[in-house]
């Protein structure tokens, strides 16, 4: 029988800080991607069956085999579902109190720092640019009860995962605004829904690389030999 390891929180600390390297001059480096990746292993520990994942799993749309197949039998195919997507992302603000989405804009990459590297003659030179993101997460329940619940639920996992997100590199997360309860422009099914947003702030990263030239040498042949 194979040995499986958990990879909590903690562990999937140490696996990120491994691979990303440490910046004086960057605020966080912690790309959506690995946000995404981040909050899949956090949640699956924190309430294990919930579901997390882009918009949306088949099973939530209406005239779909894979919906029609859940709510057939709900009690034993449904679980409670949280859907996320990136409704808004623009160039973050920088200088003064950065607000979001407002002020001088970080439009283009700008220098961050230099890393240099004496045994191969390079040097790293490190680029940097924020963005101000809006992330709309859906959840989705049988019962409007429980809707309220999960919302209620997610929203405390956010806010005590905060600062563990913040040094994990994501710049900074607040949440931002709640939808309608039970309202859903882009479905219409048969499940009961909330919805909340969050503001992030990323730092997306990039690096050139300078040949630092430290001795030449010069064979010279004489032409007359």
């Amino acid at each position: 029988m194979e040995s499986s390891i958990i990879l909590t929180p903690a562990l999937y600390k140490k696996k990120l800080e491994s691979t990303i390297p440490k910046l004086t001059h960057a605020s966080g480096n912690l790309t959506m991607a690995q946000f995404f990746e981040l909050m899949f292993y956090t949640l699956d520990i924190e309430k294990p069956g919930l579901v997390f994942a882009p918009a949306w799993p088949q099973y939530l749309v209406p005239s779909t085999p894979e919906y029609k197949k859940t709510m057939e039998n709900p009690t034993d195919m449904w679980m409670d579902t949280v859907t996320y997507m990136v409704t808004r992302e623009e160039p973050g603000s920088v200088g003064g109190d950065k607000q979001p989405f407002g002020g001088r804009r970080e439009v283009v990459p700008r220098f961050r720092e230099t890393r240099n590297f004496v045994a191969d003659g390079k040097s790293l030179q490190v680029y940097g640019q924020w963005f101000d993101v809006l992330l709309q997460f859906d959840l989705w329940t049988l019962t409007n009860w429980e809707s309220e619940n999960l919302k209620v639920w997610f929203k405390r996992f956010m806010m005590t995962h905060r600062n563990f997100f913040k040094d994990m590199g994501l710049s900074d997360i607040l949440f931002w605004w709640g939808g309608r309860d039970n309202v859903s422009s882009q479905l219409n099914n048969l499940l009961h829904l909330r919805t909340v947003v969050y503001w992030l702030r990323t730092e997306e990263l990039s690096t050139e690389t300078d040949f630092n030239l430290q001795e030449l040498k010069i064979k010279l042949k004489s032409i007359m030999e």
